[in-house]
């Protein structure tokens, strides 16, 4: 084996780990977002039954939905929706 050929051989096991350093892990949410996350779900959970109980785990989903019903959400999951929003308006500064 050529020294080019190690070189192209070794590169071609480098370039895996190089995309793997690459790839862009979200921050881990703070403990007030998280906290309010866990508020939406547990008061939520009624109304996800009622209005969303066929949406798909896509992206923003669950979101659309419950806010194509937001006149319809309970009063709790309301409250719970504008505090998450008014954390993550604050987190955008």
């Amino acid at each position: 084996m050529t020294l080019k050929t190690s070189g192209t051989a070794l590169l071609l096991l480098l370039l895996p780990v190089a995309a793997l350093a690459q790839t862009a892990i979200p921050p881990a949410p703070s403990p007030e977002r998280a906290e309010a996350r866990e508020k939406v779900r547990a008061a939520c959970a009624a109304d996800v039954q009622k209005f969303c109980a066929s949406i798909t785990r896509e992206k923003g989903a669950m979101r659309t939905c419950l806010d194509t019903h937001q006149n319809e959400l309970s009063p709790a999951c309301r409250a719970a929706r504008a505090e998450r929003a008014a954390l993550r308006a604050k987190a955008k500064g």
